[in-house]
């Protein structure tokens, strides 16, 4: 088999890893601009050490002019921090990759734009405040089209943050809601990637244990028990997952959604997930009765609760 793997180049895990960031920062530039959420920074212990730093907060899903805006914002900058959630991450990743080649974000969109990045981003420092997205780990950032309704990445293989910072501490102080969106999206991220056409070893090694990973998370989120160290990790490797080996149909139909309805794209992704699994399945089935997929969904099903009883009846309702 061949297949190539692409990741951060350098990962810090752990509690209180967060308190390293500006050190990290400042091997890359000394004029940091900082992404930060609208409300979630004031939460954060580490937020005293960003003081007299230049510092942007985004309000919800980024936009074409939420990511201009910031690239105007940015200045002189000659490097980014990103501390906050998906929305942050992404919005933070866009502006990297627009503010030395110019323009507008919506001229690198795909399927909206006609250009494509051919200056270096502005180096990125990610460190998530929810355990989700794996933007972290991923070359693309999401940025919604309002006038068109729908959402669309800008996408290089260098928009992968140089140094992705995890600290499970920084996640656990999210919101129940916030918290459970996010770790739908994960485990998503994770059960499409593993049955995905584009599954290889390198992403089978992270999906299998990835996956019991963000179901110890989600029994932890539902019971209120402190279960975020397993959803960080479980996060950060879908989006290693993502990132190298694609996604499916739940993706497929949550972006357009998730353009058109203000809805918080777990929530979306948890909506369609037995339903278009059920799908697939049966499509399987009549179609293809010898694909791998059905064999790499049981197994999927083997992770997360140690039998193979869990697609007996062709279902994944049980995952709710």
């Amino acid at each position: 088999m061949s297949f190539s793997f692409l990741a951060p180049q350098e990962i810090l895990f752990g509690p209180d890893e967060s308190r390293k960031t500006l050190d990290v920062a400042r091997r890359f530039g000394s004029r940091p601009f900082v992404v930060t959420g609208a409300r979630s920074f004031d939460a954060l212990p580490i937020r005293a050490m960003f003081a007299g730093l230049t510092r942007w907060s985004v309000s919800g899903e980024p936009d074409v002019a939420t990511v201009d805006e910031g690239v105007r914002r940015c200045g002189d900058a000659d490097v980014i921090i990103a501390l906050g959630g998906g929305s942050v991450l992404d919005s933070a990743k866009a502006v990297a990759g627009v503010a030395p080649n110019g323009g507008s974000v919506r001229d690198y969109l795909e399927q909206v734009g006609q250009k494509t990045l051919t200056k270096a981003p502005l180096p990125l420092i990610a460190v998530p405040t929810t355990a989700g997205t794996g933007s972290e780990a991923t070359k693309n950032a999401v940025v919604r089209v309002p006038d068109l309704k729908v959402k669309r990445s800008i996408r290089h293989d260098l928009l992968i943050p140089r140094v992705a910072i995890v600290d499970p501490r920084l996640s656990a102080l999210a919101p129940r809601d916030v918290a459970a969106s996010a770790a739908l999206d994960a485990f998503t991220h994770l059960l499409e990637g593993y049955v995905s056409m584009g599954a290889h070893a390198m992403t089978d090694a992270l999906a299998l244990p990835g996956l019991a990973l963000a179901a110890e998370g989600l029994r932890g989120i539902a019971s209120g028990k402190d279960a975020f160290g397993s959803m960080s990790q479980a996060s950060l490797w879908g989006g290693m997952v993502l990132a190298n080996a694609g996604l499916g149909a739940v993706h497929g139909l949550a972006a357009p959604l998730g353009g058109r309805c203000s809805i918080p794209h777990g929530v979306g992704c948890a909506c369609l997930l037995a339903d278009t699994v059920r799908a697939n399945l049966s499509a399987l089935r009549s179609r293809s009765p010898e694909s791998p997929a059905l064999g790499r969904y049981e197994k999927a099903a083997e992770a997360l609760t140690g039998t193979r009883t869990l697609l007996a009846d062709g279902s994944l309702d049980s995952f709710g």
